[in-house]
């Protein structure tokens, strides 16, 4: 079953919105980082789809001031578990915690000179 959210996969990995998580079209496993293949059955990811990532938790956080030149200080980061697919992401502020709920949000340079931009986790507001 296919949801509106779902898309394959273009030719570069450029084409994955920083949203999205690759979900093998045949033993259903999702994963963030791209590989050649499903980490499980091994089915090439060139026949993979992806889905966004909706809502997560954060499991945990870090403000990274050391940077390299190309990258704003300071730079908040957080691990954080989307169903199955957990990944470190690049946070809007450093008021995050464990158990705090995010979402993917905005569009944002991670790198001066570089034209790719991504969103980045911010607090789901739940009120």
């Amino acid at each position: 079953m296919t949801d509106s959210n779902e898309r394959v996969r273009g030719s570069t990995d450029d084409d994955l919105p920083a949203d999205h998580a690759f979900v093998c079209v045949d033993c259903g496993r999702r994963w963030y980082y791209d590989r050649r293949s499903c980490p499980d059955c091994g089915r090439s990811s060139t026949e993979d789809s992806t889905v966004r990532l909706e809502t997560g938790a954060v499991v945990a956080t870090t403000t990274v001031e050391t940077t390299p030149p190309d990258v704003g200080a300071p730079n908040h980061l957080a691990l954080v578990r989307f169903g199955e697919v957990r990944l470190i992401a690049q946070a809007a502020d450093g008021d995050l915690s464990p158990s705090d709920r995010v979402r993917f949000d905005g569009s944002h340079r991670l790198r001066e000179g570089r034209d790719r931009t991504d969103p980045r986790l911010v607090a789901v507001d739940d009120s």
